[in-house]
């Protein structure tokens, strides 16, 4: 998802869009692990101990206020058990988990956005039942899942997901 600009390969494109536009079509037909034929295939055969997916487009670039010492999946610090997206349906703490990277005003930004939306658009479902929560920020991820209303995004050992972002009013991913 990295976009520079004024590179040669950009001038000869023409303008590249920063994210495709939505379409849950891609996403019901989207190869999930490596374990099935697709468009990752090739992917697949470059770890030889275990698949992992690897973003076509390399590493995204973070805001420079992010300083990154490594980078790490899961799987390689939470030996113990296995890691959950979604762990209560009926609230979340975005704060308290993230205070590491509120050094950056963007992702201070998306975070405050994501709360004050679960927050606007479900004030008045008090009850605590997640099934009347009108918003809910996991059913904007997807992996090992079909594009429908009501799923709910699992783990995925291979790495792979697909978040889907309004921008500007509209939908992408």
């Amino acid at each position: 998802m990295s976009f520079q600009t004024g590179t040669s390969s950009e001038s000869k494109k023409g303008k590249v869009p920063i994210w495709p536009e939505w379409n849950e079509a891609e996403i019901n037909a989207e190869k999930w692990d490596a374990g099935k034929p697709g468009k990752d295939k090739e992917k697949s055969r470059r770890s030889p101990i275990l698949p992992i997916f690897e973003d076509p487009e390399g590493k995204i670039e973070l805001p420079l206020s992010l300083k990154v010492n490594s980078w790490k999946r899961p799987s390689e610090f939470l030996t113990n058990k296995v890691p959950t997206v979604v762990k209560n349906e009926t609230t979340f703490d975005l704060f308290s988990a993230n205070e590491h990277i509120f050094c950056s005003e963007l992702m201070r930004w998306i975070i405050s956005e994501i709360c004050l939306v679960w927050r606007i658009c479900n004030e008045k479902f008090t009850t605590g039942e997640a099934s009347t929560l009108f918003w809910k920020p996991w059913e904007h991820i997807y992996a090992l899942c079909k594009a429908t209303s009501e799923h709910m995004p699992l783990y995925n050992s291979y790495g792979k997901y697909i978040v889907k972002l309004y921008w500007m009013v509209s939908s992408c991913f």
